[in-house]
């Protein structure tokens, strides 16, 4: 075996350059005090390049963490992407169920949900983890984590070299390596959901993020804004058979083509022309089958005394529907960042003892599994809600209400609210002192829906007994 460098282990070793990977470098240095050459990050993929993927939505409590680790990089991201402001639940006629400020979600300007595209998130952090002195070696996919030696735990790459690291953190994604020294060998299952998802230099009709529904395609769909005259579009479908071998990154001219058409099929089913057009205009699109499990009962390796650490998709592959996903990521960077600089700097240095990586990790968990739990359980929920919309002219008209009610009396959906309402440092804090409360379960979208939906089935009856 070949090691990368012959020196002393590396103080950390992060395996995976994706949104939880740099964010969590930036964190351990601006916030533990680890300098920039003893955090090495390893990256699977040839480079980064722009203009490429898709975007994501950010939210108040990744924003948090951003601007908690730098103020600099929470300013830069807000300049790369383009404020939602509002939240609108249409049908696919373009005419509007409801409208709600996405104040609703954070009162603080700095905090309000955006979306952006992939790459330049990806370039915000990149940039800041260089700044850093953080160096991100690509082409190093990792193959497998080795037994703790008095060297310390062995990282082997795809190219047959391998590294030796104090702490190993695995944000290597979905199909995560490092996670099976943690859990074991495990896939996540096929949510019958299927999206094309890409982006279109077409400016928006309306401003904020779109949840389009058709009961003609039967077919739920999303766009939002990333700039002046860009935007994003998610259009999701059921899919009940696995077909992985032609999902991923289309080429342009494929791309072009799927665009096309679905914007025919669209147009010929009644959707509103702000819905096709962007279709027409498509780029760099992706077609995807969504993959999803529970969140894992255990993020850290016993085996290697607590050295091996999991977070973002590598400890709990999101659904998109909530917005949660990459919320989660940052707000394990978040928690991770604060309990290190709690247990392993108190004498002003960074001290990785197995005694203060146990105390640390073990609140981790504490924190982190029950909340990525309750909020990306309210995904899946979220999710399901929306494809019945297209499903079923009866609950759509019950949904409907629901929405409208729920804008009225809390000027968003209540299950958007415990996402960006939470404060991570404080939650880190109150855990150290002992006053963090358990809180209950979310509450189900489902037990509020249904009795909605039955007290319109039972007016219909009664409407069409009347006139009969």
């Amino acid at each position: 075996m070949v090691e990368t460098k012959k020196d002393e282990p590396a103080t950390v070793l992060i395996s995976g350059a994706g949104i939880a990977g740099l964010a969590l470098a930036i964190g351990l240095h601006k916030k533990c005090g680890i300098p920039g050459d003893q955090i090495e990050v390893y990256e699977s993929a040839r480079a980064f390049t722009s203009d490429a993927g898709g975007a994501i939505g950010l939210y108040a409590n990744g924003l948090r963490v951003v601007r908690d680790f730098s103020p600099q990089l929470h300013s830069t991201i807000r300049m790369y992407g383009h404020d939602y402001i509002y939240r609108r639940w249409l049908r696919h006629d373009g005419s509007e169920v409801a409208c709600a400020k996405e104040s609703a979600l954070a009162d603080d300007p700095g905090l309000q949900s955006l979306g952006i595209r992939r790459w330049k998130l990806q370039k915000a952090l990149f940039d800041e983890a260089a700044a850093c002195g953080i160096v991100v070696q690509f082409r190093k996919r990792t193959d497998k984590v080795g037994a703790l030696t008095s060297k310390g735990i062995e990282v082997t790459f795809a190219d047959g070299t391998s590294r030796f690291a104090r702490l190993v953190f695995g944000a290597d994604g979905v199909k995560s390596k490092v996670r099976e020294v943690v859990v074991g060998s495990q896939q996540a299952d096929f949510t019958g959901v299927s999206v094309l998802m890409g982006a279109a230099k077409v400016p928006v009709e309306k401003r904020g993020i779109l949840f389009p529904s058709s009961a003609t395609t039967k077919n739920h769909a999303c766009y939002y804004a990333v700039g002046d005259s860009e935007q994003i579009f998610q259009i999701y479908f059921p899919t009940p058979t696995l077909d992985d071998e032609n999902w991923g990154t289309l080429s342009k001219e494929d791309g072009a083509k799927e665009g096309l058409q679905l914007a025919a099929k669209l147009r010929k089913d009644g959707w509103a022309e702000e819905f096709v057009r962007p279709l027409e205009k498509a780029e760099s699109v992706i077609r995807l089958g969504l993959f999803a499990r529970e969140p894992f009962d255990k993020w850290v390796s016993d085996d290697h005394n607590r050295r091996v650490i999991l977070l973002g998709d590598a400890a709990h592959p999101p659904v998109p529907y909530i917005g949660q996903g990459a919320q989660m990521a940052f707000e394990d960077c978040g928690v991770l960042c604060h309990l290190l600089r709690e247990t392993c700097c108190k004498n002003g240095t960074f001290d990785p003892s197995d005694a203060n990586i146990a105390a640390a990790t073990r609140l981790y968990e504490q924190i982190r599994i029950p909340r990525a739990k309750k909020i990306l359980g309210s995904s899946h929920k979220l999710g399901a809600t929306q494809q019945l919309r297209a499903d079923s002219k009866l609950y759509n008209l019950g949904r409907e209400m629901f929405i409208k009610m729920q804008v009225a009396l809390y000027g968003t959906l209540t299950v958007m609210k415990p996402g960006p309402a939470y404060d991570f440092a404080k939650d880190v804090s109150d855990h150290l002192n002992g006053d963090a409360k358990t809180e209950p379960p979310a509450r189900s979208t489902m037990s509020v829906v249904l009795p909605v939906v039955a007290v319109v089935a039972a007016g219909a009856a009664l409407a069409f007994l009347k006139k009969k």
